[in-house]
């Protein structure tokens, strides 16, 4: 599932970034080219309908991200912890030299 969501989340960002580059930006953008569209709808209609699909796929973008996210952390909170609980410490096996005196002179 999470592959799933995963290739949505990708397949809504490339046709957000076509969308925001189609769109009229103050410098004029992409969307001035494509005569053909606005003269369909009117440059009224085609400029609605572009920034309602912006906000429509952004908002795609983010509950895709929050559901994948979501998902992911349960999965690895418990093998987080499962790890944790595997790597008990392991008493360290030291040869010490007995005790440290000074040599007779």
């Amino acid at each position: 599932m999470p592959t799933v969501i995963t290739i949505l989340i990708i397949a809504a960002s490339v046709l957000l970034i076509l969308v925001v580059l189609v769109q009229n930006s103050k410098g004029g953008g992409l969307d001035s080219s494509f005569g053909s569209a606005n003269q369909l709808g009117g440059a009224a209609q085609s400029t609605e309908t572009i920034e309602k699909a912006t906000w429509t796929l952004a908002g795609t973008v983010v509950v895709l991200s929050l559901a994948s996210a979501m998902m992911g952390t349960g999965a690895s909170t418990n093998s987080i912890e499962t790890n944790i609980k595997a790597q008990e410490p392991t008493p360290m096996n030291v040869n010490l030299p007995g005790p440290l005196t000074p040599k007779p002179e």
